[in-house]
């Protein structure tokens, strides 16, 4: 399939998806991929994301942040990941983020309580990755130019390197970590030791992909590594294959119901490919 006839898809696959993204927010100005309230915290951040990616807006967006500075409210904790998904919203609408600078500590003790993790494989076994709270907690404190030990973080990167150039724990190298572990090194400026070596690692596992969110984390750790995929048409083809007829993507070819977050990654892929 040429290019322009792909891009033609492109164009209206993500028409039909920024409509499906509309249709997800619900009366509380949140979003769900369920359309009903309450919504999801973490959907409102994937939305957000979606929507600026194609330079647009939320809809009632001082109902989004009201949505946003509620559910804090509501659901006080330390979760990281809470933190991190109001922050990104909230910056993105161009909001005030003082108010969760306070929340700076909670979020820089989540990162000196690496210093003392003798198993890095233990960290974190709910999430994707070993590295995903990481770098949320690395991310909002160089954003907000506050001050933080580097050393507990890079120890634990170093320590995920595995022989093939991923990186993992118990020697099990992923794509999701392997991504976190690129993302957070070059947010921190802090080279990789066998760049080379993870790129390799990169392209041995870019024919095994069959999921949307390894199909980005493989193309998001060779972007900020200055490379792309070897077969970008294939990789945009599999994208619009993911689409279902409301317009949302699902993981997979053949399974899978859309939600926002694999929309996410799709526009994210259409992006980086060239293709938006």
């Amino acid at each position: 399939m040429g290019r322009h006839v792909l891009a033609d898809e492109v164009k209206r696959a993500t028409e039909k998806a920024l409509q499906y993204v509309h249709s997800c927010q619900t009366k509380d100005g949140g979003y769900f991929f369920a359309r009903i309230p309450p919504s999801s915290l973490r959907d409102s951040y994937f939305v957000v994301k979606t929507l600026r990616m194609l330079g647009q807006s939320p809809r009632r967006t001082a109902t989004l942040e009201r949505f946003v500075w509620s559910f804090l409210q509501e659901f006080e904790g330390n979760s990281v990941h809470t933190y991190y998904y109001a922050f990104e919203i909230i910056k993105d609408l161009g909001e005030d983020l003082e108010p969760l600078r306070h929340k700076s500590e909670v979020i820089e003790a989540s990162l000196t309580a690496l210093d003392g993790v003798s198993d890095p494989s233990t960290l974190y076994i709910e999430v994707v990755s070993e590295l995903e709270q990481v770098y949320e907690a690395v991310s909002i404190l160089e954003h907000l130019d506050i001050p933080f030990d580097r050393t507990p973080v890079v120890r634990l990167i170093s320590s995920l390197l595995n022989g093939d150039g991923g990186f993992g724990g118990l020697g099990d190298s992923s794509l999701p970590t392997t991504h976190y572990a690129v993302r957070t090194s070059d947010l921190l400026g802090y080279p990789l030791k066998q760049p080379k070596r993870t790129l390799l690692f990169l392209r041995i596992k870019e024919p095994e992909v069959y999921f949307l969110e390894d199909l980005y984390y493989l193309s998001s750790a060779c972007c900020i590594l200055g490379e792309t995929l070897l077969d970008p048409e294939r990789a945009v083809s599999f994208v619009l294959d993911c689409q279902r007829s409301g317009g949302g993507f699902a993981r997979a070819r053949l399974m899978g119901i859309s939600t926002l977050e694999d929309t996410y990654y799709a526009i994210s892929l259409f992006k980086m490919l060239g293709m938006l």
